[in-house]
């Protein structure tokens, strides 16, 4: 009996809250998930990897991110310009500054970006050409952007130009909706009917972003859709819902993203099992319980590379809300 109770009290000692994995293990996981997906060779996973090194933050991945502003591939040149002004790197105006003359016009545009988050004001219209033009991509690019400056005096205009982007005539659907969403997170409540609106859409894709709008709008009509949208058809939709809906989620809402991470694609779609999987680790770093931390760590060792991923991004937000 004596040496059973040493026992569990040096496994407390360890930290094995979470059925046998500890912080350190989770971490260490997490860290090498993330690592080596900036090194990959698949550009897509080298920009997921920047992503989510943002949400990471600290000065090694700072350095990181630094060192892919020269990269082949414009989108990860994008995705390191964009996440250096997330992490707030003072460190990266030098590279910044040379990604204003680059050859794609998206890496400018995040570039100064990321210039305006560290506190460079000489880029005030850099967006009006995008939002005025026939790039649809650029466009919506723009709107991003807008969204995620946030309303400081400097960017006191932004609404009034994202409302001008919106209600455009021959507008595309696409650009109005990530309009919509940036209003959203400008927390312009005038946008609530059209994001309800949105949410009741035909395409997946424009009921995900509108669930992204609606959780940056916040509110009780907000809420509302977003739990009438965790019973939606499609199982991508219910599981961003649920990671929307954080610490308000349900039991049953929990169970879904639990048995989300173990989803196959009943026609044998492997992008399909890898999205939902993804989506379902991400839910679970916001709304998992102590024990889920365990699902998490083997979700970050199978599976595709996307989906782990996915679950190292769900498990900064897990360690984060549990005070690792």
């Amino acid at each position: 009996m004596i040496l059973k109770v040493v026992f569990v009290l040096a496994l407390m000692g360890l930290g094995l809250g979470c059925q046998g994995v500890n912080e350190e293990a989770m971490r260490g996981r997490m860290e090498q998930v993330l690592y080596g997906a900036v090194a990959d060779e698949d550009a897509q996973l080298r920009c997921h990897g920047l992503e989510s090194l943002a949400e990471l933050g600290g000065a090694e991945a700072a350095a990181v991110i630094r060192g892919y502003m020269e990269d082949e591939a414009a989108a990860v040149r994008f995705a390191a310009a964009l996440a250096a002004g997330d992490i707030m790197d003072q460190q990266s105006r030098g590279g910044l500054e040379r990604l204003l003359g680059d050859e794609s016009e998206a890496v400018r545009l995040a570039a100064g970006y990321s210039l305006e988050k560290l506190g460079d004001e000489r880029l005030g219209n850099w967006y009006d050409e995008a939002l005025d033009g026939d790039d649809e991509q650029l466009k919506g690019l723009g709107c991003m952007l807008l969204g995620k400056l946030g309303n400081s005096g400097f960017r006191s205009g932004s609404k009034e130009k994202l409302w001008g982007v919106l209600e455009k005539a021959g507008q595309s659907a696409s650009v109005k909706l990530q309009a919509a969403e940036a209003l959203a997170r400008l927390g312009d409540e005038r946008v609530l009917r059209r994001l309800l609106s949105y949410s009741a859409s035909g395409y997946a894709d424009d009921r995900l972003l509108a669930i992204s709008g609606l959780e940056q709008l916040g509110g009780e009509d907000a809420y509302s859709m977003l739990v009438v949208l965790t019973d939606d058809a499609l199982m991508e939709v219910r599981l961003a819902a649920i990671r929307s809906l954080g610490s308000r989620a349900e039991g049953e809402d929990l169970e879904a993203a639990r048995q989300g991470l173990s989803y196959t694609d009943e026609n044998g779609d492997a992008v399909v099992t890898a999205r939902v999987r993804g989506l379902a680790a991400l839910a679970l770093g916001r709304i998992g319980k102590e024990e889920d931390g365990r699902r998490l760590y083997e979700a970050m060792r199978g599976g595709s590379r996307y989906a782990q991923i996915a679950a190292a991004r769900g498990m900064i937000d897990y360690l984060e809300r549990h005070n690792y």
